[in-house]
């Protein structure tokens, strides 16, 4: 065997006991495959690659591109990550380092590549090690994953290859040996161990001041975990009409949600639905446990989705791909009421009572599919077929405020639900506001009779063994005084009676600050219609109607997030959206046209074609992917060349880069010389292109003056006075230029 492959082996011997593990932990066995690949491509040239800063930096880059893709491609699930794993990143740092020791075996230097062999697993197993296999099921690995518990024979078993490599693999080709290298070495490894010991002993007996070490980056990671989720949010929430938008909330209005791509907008995107109120708080069922949606793999040898069926398992022409936002967390899919099936990566999808879509193990990057019956912006959830008295409930102390507008209205004497849904905008069209400067309801008296104590009193003993407790009696005397006489220590649970509490915000909405947002909107309107008759509930969700400029997909911002009606027409037999928010909030607004809007949105349309792309991959629809990829590069050059501005500040780059890369090729040939010999260059090169015009040489010739002067001595048609005159120069040049003596 050549003598330089046997390095590529002693390098594979050392790397792939650390790859196969970190395959096996993090269950991702791609990395196995792939170190094995940069090691074949290392050995095929047989003297190797010559090491200098461009090959250096090349194999970098390469390493590092393939680490991102493949983490896009086959990503590590994060609740496999230990807390330490947010500082050292083992799914982007453990690969770079196995790929780019498998790759600097491609040098054949003999130290450098099993060094750094040795080097890339011991920071395998270092960075790899905070990554856990506590109850998680490996799904690629299988019964592989088992020989993690024998993590002391992959490492020793890899230090003991690394020092043997070290010993035998790494020796010269010199005829006598050198008795110092293997003292050298014997010398190296004793104080190695004996650092290791030392070390040890050095935590063993300031192991206080490494714990206090230990908590501070605890605090630094916390700190970070904190910062990362300040920038995220989450749909679906339970709503509380008590208090305002948050600032956080406002502050992220304008950063875009989510993006859906298809032929038409998909509109109202609900999340989850409630059907029970009580002072200012949605509440939906009780429900503890989804029912998982039956699933069939997608059509394509290669496709890694799944079709989950909803309604039946089809898919209809309406359909639209939908990626949410990397800020856009929560585990509650976005869907259009009317979805029959839905496709996706995910390990199981659940539906919920309320209408909610809830995934476990979602591949976000590959986004999700979703098919409708029709294209219908409004649609809403057609189940339940027959709504239950919950769906009319109206508590008493909003219900004399709902009865009296639905007698206002006469809401009664109309014939059909689609009228009174007419009225009723028209009523809030004219009487209310859209503001986001609601606070809440202001406090209100509490008359006799509206308090109702708690329907199950305290024990008698257990009141007692209270009052018995030390500063019991004092508490409460000072509770009372606090309260101006209110509380009577004394008095049995169920006999006191507080004096104010807030309003119901819904009974505020409607009486007094006619001003708010849409959940009042939604709130309200859902229990002016149970008032009526017609069954009600309250839903969440997003409006996705904002059309990009490149007329390509559609957009969500996080101030799209929205509350609605949907309301069952009794005449009709399904359910409807009704909206009674201002149309002016619903529609999409105008964007400004501005050069930062263009740049912004030629940006998020580069980031929806980047998400396309690796959502056909993720989804194993290579084909789709590569083709997608190829357009994204033409589509973009044909705009950089094609745009008036752009195309001009694109060819002026272009033009200067091209220049840079010709001017430093120049300047490379002559970087070694002095001054002098820079300038006798500088006429040798000027006498080139004279001859090039007389044709004497070719055009795309670049002869040395030892070639040019046998050219010369055998040209046919040359004067002889000329070709006398032409080997003086050269040969004089020939002394000058490569003259030891300067």
């Amino acid at each position: 065997m050549d003598q330089s492959r046997k390095i590529v082996l002693w390098s594979a011997a050392i790397l792939l006991p650390a790859a196969f593990y970190f395959s096996a932990i993090a269950d991702l066995p791609h990395i196995t495959v792939i170190t094995i690949i940069l090691l074949v491509v290392a050995s095929l040239k047989s003297t190797g690659w010559r090491v200098s800063d461009r090959s250096v930096i090349y194999l970098t880059v390469l390493a590092m591109a393939i680490t991102l893709f493949g983490n896009y491609l086959a990503p590590l699930k994060q609740d496999r990550f230990g807390f330490m794993a947010i500082f050292s990143r083992p799914n982007l740092s453990v690969p770079f380092v196995l790929y780019l020791g498998a790759l600097a075996a491609g040098f054949r230097r003999r130290g450098h590549a099993i060094g750094m062999a040795a080097a890339a697993s011991i920071l395998a197993f270092g960075l790899g090690g905070d990554i856990r296999l506590d109850g998680l099921a490996s799904e690629r690995m299988g019964e592989v994953s088992k020989l993690v518990a024998a993590f002391p024979y992959f490492f020793g078993g890899t230090m003991t290859i690394a020092i043997l490599a070290i010993l035998f693999g790494s020796r010269s080709g010199q005829k006598r040996a050198n008795w110092k290298r293997p003292v050298l070495l014997v010398f190296s490894l004793t104080a190695i161990v004996g650092l290791i010991w030392l070390e040890y002993w050095g935590y063993r007996q300031n192991e206080n001041l490494f714990r206090s070490l230990e908590n501070a980056l605890l605090r630094i990671g916390i700190r970070q975990l904190y910062t990362t989720g300040r920038n995220a949010a989450q749909f679906g929430s339970t709503p509380n009409l008590m208090t305002g938008m948050s600032p956080e909330f406002l502050a992220m209005s304008d950063r875009v949600a989510l993006r859906a791509v298809g032929d038409e907008p998909p509109g109202y995107l609900r999340s989850r639905s409630f059907h029970r109120y009580e002072r200012g708080i949605w509440h939906s069922s009780e429900e503890a446990l989804g029912t998982p949606l039956p699933t069939t793999i997608s059509e394509g040898s290669l496709s890694a989705d799944q079709l989950y069926s909803v309604i039946r398992m089809e898919k209809t022409p309406n359909a639209w791909d939908i990626f949410p936002d990397e800020s856009l967390q929560g585990n509650v899919l976005m869907i259009p009421g009317d979805t029959v099936s839905m496709a996706l990566i995910a390990s199981r999808v659940l539906r919920f009572r309320d209408g909610r879509i809830e995934v476990e193990a979602f591949v976000r990057e590959g986004g999700y599919s979703v098919f409708t019956e029709t294209r219908d912006e409004e649609s809403a959830m057609q189940l339940p077929d027959k709504p239950g008295k919950e769906f009319l409930e109206v508590p008493r102390e909003v219900k004399p405020v709902t009865d009296g507008i639905v007698e206002e209205l006469k809401l009664a004497n109309y014939p059909t639900d689609a009228e009174r849904f007419m009225k009723l905008q028209e009523y809030f069209d004219r009487e209310f506001k859209y503001s986001l400067d609601w606070q809440g309801p202001k406090s209100e008296p509490i008359k006799e009779g509206d308090y109702r104590p708690r329907r199950r009193p305290v024990p008698e003993d257990m009141e007692r063994r209270f009052e018995q407790r030390p500063g019991f009696r004092m508490g409460m005397r000072t509770v009372g005084r606090l309260a101006g006489g209110a509380v009577n220590p004394r008095r049995r649970q169920g006999r006191f009676r507080p004096r104010w509490r807030p309003s119901d915000p819904v009974k505020y909405f409607l009486t007094e600050h006619r001003r708010a947002h849409c959940e009042l909107f939604a709130s309200a309107t859902a229990l002016i219609l149970r008032s009526a008759g017609v069954p009600t509930r309250y839903v969440t969700g997003v409006i996705c109607n904002e059309r990009h400029p490149s007329g390509k997909y559609y957009i969500a911002r996080y101030g799209n997030a929205h509350a609605w009606v949907e309301a069952f027409d009794r005449q009709n037999k399904r359910w409807v959206v009704v909206d009674t928010t201002p149309p002016s909030i619903t529609t999409p607004a105008a964007r400004p046209d501005s050069w930062q809007e263009q740049l912004s949105s030629r940006g998020d349309y580069l980031r929806l074609a980047w998400f396309e792309v690796l959502s056909s991959l993720r989804r194993g629809h290579f084909a789709e992917g590569t083709m997608a990829a190829l357009a994204l590069v033409w589509e973009w050059l044909l705009y950089l060349v094609t745009h008036p501005a752009w195309g001009t500040l694109g060819g002026f780059v272009f033009g200067f880069l091209i220049w840079i890369l010709l001017y430093r090729r120049k300047r490379r040939l002559s970087d070694h010389l002095t001054p002098e010999r820079r300038k006798i260059q500088k006429e040798y090169f000027k006498l080139l292109k004279k001859l090039r015009r007389q044709k004497v040489i070719p055009k795309e010739e670049v002869p040395t003056a030892a070639e040019l002067l046998a050219i010369v001595d055998r040209h046919p048609t040359m004067p002889p006075p000329r070709r006398i005159e032409l080997t003086n120069y050269l040969n004089g040049y020939l002394v000058r230029r490569y003259s030891t003596r300067d």
